[in-house]
Parts: structure tokens; sequence; C-alpha cells
């Protein structure tokens, strides 16, 4: 759940997650994201106050990886054992594969948020998680069921999954783009490959505004550029970029597997 939004304090946040926390199961574990809302003191001061709740970990509790990491150091110094995930520090940083970058996310985080389409694909984004070797949780950004089915191919693919992954939101939708849309049944998914149907995504289509629309048309044409120009130019590639890449392993992953 979110917390550290604008204009709220943290006894309200622990408000909003105790009443969460006693309207559920006792089993559920709760993960809270501030989105880097809170200094690393603001962090330690709200983790404190919901300490007895037992939360599974807070994710992108400050803006910067460097925060994070002096809030790790906080949390160990006064022994409270909340695990940090880290999200935005991965998927928006300058080259996401880089090494500089990862050793900056190892020291600042427990647990690494992985995002396929953010990333550069399935491929792109099991490279980036096998090199930070970090417990990996895998997530969605409110993807329709097309978007949702990579990440349950990237879900699929990786070695071991200590978390569950956060690809449960399609029923957030008011539309998709499949008849029938990728929902979680008793808390698992299936992994399947999913293609939109046609009338749904002429309907979707049609809900987008002129001005979108053209905003999405010259930004595609822009990462059409840049792909073309790095193909052309490979040697000005991120040498992890010309690793093997792990298709064929997604690949093999059979239809009936859950998540």
């Amino acid at each position: 759940m979110k917390v550290a939004e604008v204009g709220t304090t943290s006894g309200a946040d622990r408000d909003r997650v105790l009443a969460i926390v006693t309207a559920l199961p006792s089993h559920v574990r709760i993960r809270i994201d501030a989105n880097g809302g809170w200094s690393p003191a603001e962090a330690e001061e709200a983790l404190q106050s919901l300490s007895d709740l037992e939360l599974e970990y807070v994710e992108q509790p400050c803006a910067t990886l460097a925060q994070c990491a002096e809030l790790k150091k906080r949390l160990a110094l006064i022994g409270l054992p909340t695990k940090i995930a880290v999200d935005e520090g991965l998927r928006r940083a300058t080259d996401p594969d880089d090494d500089r970058v990862h050793a900056q996310i190892r020291a600042a985080a427990d647990i690494v948020i992985v995002k396929a389409a953010p990333l550069g694909g399935v491929a792109a984004a099991l490279r980036i998680a096998a090199r930070l070797d970090l417990p990996t949780v895998v997530s969605g950004a409110l993807d329709t069921s097309v978007g949702l089915s990579a990440g349950l191919a990237l879900a699929a693919a990786l070695p071991s999954q200590p978390y569950a992954a956060g690809l449960g939101t399609g029923r957030l939708l008011a539309h998709d783009v499949l008849v029938s849309p990728v929902v979680p049944h008793d808390g698992r998914l299936d992994v399947f490959r999913h293609e939109p149907d046609p009338a749904a995504l002429a309907a979707a289509a049609e809900r987008v505004p002129l001005d979108r629309r053209a905003w999405w048309t010259d930004r595609l044409a822009r990462c059409l550029g840049a792909l073309t120009a790095a193909a052309q130019h490979p040697a000005t590639q991120h040498p992890a970029a010309q690793h093997p890449a792990s298709e064929n392993t997604i690949g093999q992953n059979p239809a009936g597997w859950s998540v």
C-alpha cells in the first residue's frame, strides 16, 4: 500500500496500515511503498512506528540510492529488521545495466523490484536481475494483460522467487485489450503469451485523445531511431548487452506454470 503521500503524516499512515492489517487474515504479508517520499530520518521514524506490524518490506523509501543506503545503515544501528526494496532506483537509472549502479543498489537494498517494459523487455530484465543477484520481485505498472503476460514470463524464468510477484493488477483496469483479462485466481496467475483482441484494441484506441496518440507515436518513432542506430553501431552498446540473452530459457516455460 502507498504511504508518504504529500500532506499525510506518519501517524495517519500507521492508522491506515493498521486498519488493513486488522482486516486481513494473519498470514497475509503487507508491503508499503513510499515512492521516495521520505528522507532517511523520516523513513527511520516511520518504520519504527510500524515495526510491530511485521511488514514484508518497504519499497523505495527514499528518492536516491545514497539515501536508501543511509537508511539501511540507520535501521541496522537500531536493530530494525525491515527490508528495503528498490524500484525507481533501478528502472530510472541512466543505465540500469551499469556495474556502478548495481553496486549502489546492493549497498542500498535487500530486494530489487524488476519490471519488464521499463528495463527493455523480458530478456534484458532477466539479465539485469541475474547480474544484481538480489532477491527479486517482478512487478508491473498497471499494464494491460499483454504487458502482464511479459511480466509473467519474466517471473517464471527466474531461478527462485522468495516473494510473491506484483502482477495481480489486471482487475484494477476499467478496460483491457483482451476479452478475458489476466487476473489472479486463488492468488496465482497462469503463464501464457497473450495477444490483444482486435476489437478490444480498436476500442482502446478510440479512448486515447489525439494529442496523447501523437505523443506516443513520436515517442515510438524516437525509440525506433535509437534502436536502429544501436543495431548499426553494436560496439557502442553496453558490454552486458552483448552477453547471450535468455530468450530460450523464457520460451521453455510450460504454459501451465503458475507464479
